[in-house]
């Protein structure tokens, strides 16, 4: 019965889980997608380096609270181009895309290990 219960909360934690990385990424992602006025080593920093980080996170630390490796990966590429086309009506280059769809893979992977190696 136990049992039961903690999978049922399971379920029901997915949902918020995905609905919060949704947010926060976009909100970061908007942050980083106005260095566009600082020029063009600046945007280029931020589309490169700092916006696949914060993917690999954001995908790591879904999959630790619960949300399905598979599914945590998705957000933070599709945050970078709805991010770029709410803000500028265009949307980024593809390489940047790529990249961070990459790294937040290789950050949902991370973050699966991390909680099966605490579930031991």
């Amino acid at each position: 019965m136990k049992k039961q219960r903690l999978r049922s909360r399971k379920r029901i934690k997915w949902p918020w889980v995905l609905l919060l990385q949704m947010i926060a990424t976009l909100a970061v992602f908007s942050l980083l997608s106005l260095s566009l006025w600082l020029g063009g080593f600046a945007h280029g920093l931020c589309q490169w380096f700092i916006t696949p980080v914060a993917g690999f996170f954001s995908a790591c630390i879904a999959t630790r609270a619960g949300l399905l490796n598979y599914a945590a990966w998705l957000i933070p590429p599709l945050a970078q181009v709805a991010a770029s086309l709410m803000l500028w009506g265009y949307s980024p280059n593809a390489g940047p895309v790529f990249l961070c769809a990459f790294i937040s893979l290789v950050g949902a992977a991370t973050g699966e290990v991390l909680k099966r190696q605490h579930d031991r």
